[in-house]
């Protein structure tokens, strides 16, 4: 259930993230996560120690991919999961407006959530990703204002791929 080789795909995709814009990171919280089929706790899905973080300014991880290395945005996941059983991979980004805009004029389907609606006694980023399913699958994105962007995929490489294209043409 929690396969090695899924670690090794993590640390390899997020390696190419070293060229994107240092402001999409907001360090201690930006992250990938991947969940490998079955999974049903936090400490199945697999993500980086530490998250990512900027470092001689690059965009480099933590620490090494583990099980149960993030326990929020796992989380987050297994929600999304319950929703569209195909979304496997999430990233969270700095919540920033621009990176949401770049994201809708590209096309992708983006969902912004205002987080002080969230109903008392219940986690503010499950309640948002509840929210923005709309019977026909997850979006693309979700901007939880001042919280976090995520990103979703099928895959954590296809997560990077959308991480790349919305560093490079966001007006940040």
């Amino acid at each position: 259930m929690r396969p090695a080789a899924l670690l090794d795909r993590i640390e390899r995709a997020a390696a190419g993230l070293g060229g994107v814009d240092v402001r999409i990171v907001e360090p201690g919280r930006s992250n990938l996560a991947v969940a490998p089929p079955g999974a049903r706790e936090p400490d199945d899905i697999a993500a980086l120690s530490g998250g990512l973080l900027v470092r001689e300014g690059v965009v480099r991880p933590a620490g090494p991919a583990a099980y149960g290395a993030d326990p929020a945005l796992a989380r987050v996941l297994l929600t999304a999961i319950r929703f569209e059983p195909e979304v496997r991979a999430v990233a969270s980004l700095r919540p920033l407006p621009a990176l949401a805009d770049t994201l809708d004029a590209h096309l992708r389907e983006l969902v912004r959530v205002d987080p002080r609606r969230a109903p008392r006694g219940i986690s503010t980023m499950d309640w948002a990703i509840a929210r923005t399913f709309d019977g026909e699958g997850m979006p693309d994105a979700v901007l939880v204002e001042g919280e976090a962007l995520l990103l979703f995929a099928k895959t954590v490489e296809e997560v990077v791929d959308e991480i790349i294209m919305v560093s490079s043409h966001a007006s940040i």
